[in-house]
């Protein structure tokens, strides 16, 4: 029951609380946890108020249902209601901050931008997800997509914040990046025998930036594309730096020349 003020009455008015996992909506949320039914669907859902919010702003277009508990149904008109206990068991984390939303995948197309960034072979979709998120926060605006965990997970739209809706996401294979490169890029990869990208110019044409996966680096297929090989220098004892983090410094660095 929801009481609402206007022009000095109260109106009660019954909001129908959902509360069996049998309900469509519900079952719908539990099986998009699984790739096979994102994939079917061609939905996916985002949970937590700061990255629906975030997304009802940048992409509303996307949005297929809202779901929320009683408490913030005000704030999301005509969303469905569940209460508390069903919402906790159908979304993957064990407090989805009282809203989640079931969205359709974005139609990924390249937009032709200046700065692009493929990643390759990453299977951790935190560092997925963490990429895709800085790679929004640096302005590289296509992010290809090749072998890599999916990026509709849940995990990995949770590590996005809500960039998984505001880059061009591409799927991407060995002939992807041909084109890339006949069209203009300058193709970069990320490898540790190559030049540390402190010190040297920004990169001031078209390029994609390519980030390996964390066991094996990039594949033999995209390497031998690659028109120059860059590195984040270390000094102790540590062989390797994680793929977001790492990534994460080279996507600026090479935007901005010399950093430190």
């Amino acid at each position: 029951m929801i009481k609402q003020k206007l022009t000095g009455f109260c109106f009660w008015f019954e909001t129908m609380i959902i509360t069996s996992r049998s309900n469509k909506t519900a079952k719908l949320i539990s099986s998009l946890s699984q790739k096979k039914y994102r994939d079917k669907t061609g939905y996916f859902v985002a949970e937590g108020k700061r990255s629906v919010d975030d997304i009802l702003r940048f992409a509303p277009e996307l949005v297929r249902e809202i779901v929320t508990v009683p408490s913030l149904a005000d704030e999301y008109p005509g969303a469905t209601v569940f209460s508390p206990e069903l919402l906790s068991a159908v979304c993957e984390t064990v407090t989805a901050q009282g809203v989640a939303a079931i969205l359709k995948k974005p139609d990924g197309k390249p937009s032709g931008c200046d700065r692009a960034l493929l990643l390759d072979g990453l299977r951790d979709p935190g560092n997925l997800g963490t990429l895709i998120r800085t790679a929004c926060a640096a302005g590289y605006n296509d992010v290809y997509v090749k072998d890599c965990a999916d990026a509709y997970s849940g995990k990995t739209v949770r590590s996005t914040m809500s960039a998984i809706v505001k880059v061009n996401l591409i799927k991407a294979d060995a002939r992807l990046l041909r084109d890339l490169s006949g069209s203009g890029y300058r193709i970069i990869g990320a490898d540790m025998d190559g030049k540390s990208v402190f010190g040297r110019p920004p990169e001031r044409g078209r390029f994609c930036l390519v980030i390996g996966g964390e066991a094996n680096g990039i594949s033999e297929e995209v390497m031998e594309l690659c028109d120059e090989k860059v590195s984040v220098p270390m000094t102790g004892s540590i062989e390797s730096l994680n793929a977001a983090v790492s990534g994460a410094v080279l996507m600026y660095g090479l935007i901005n020349g010399k950093i430190i």
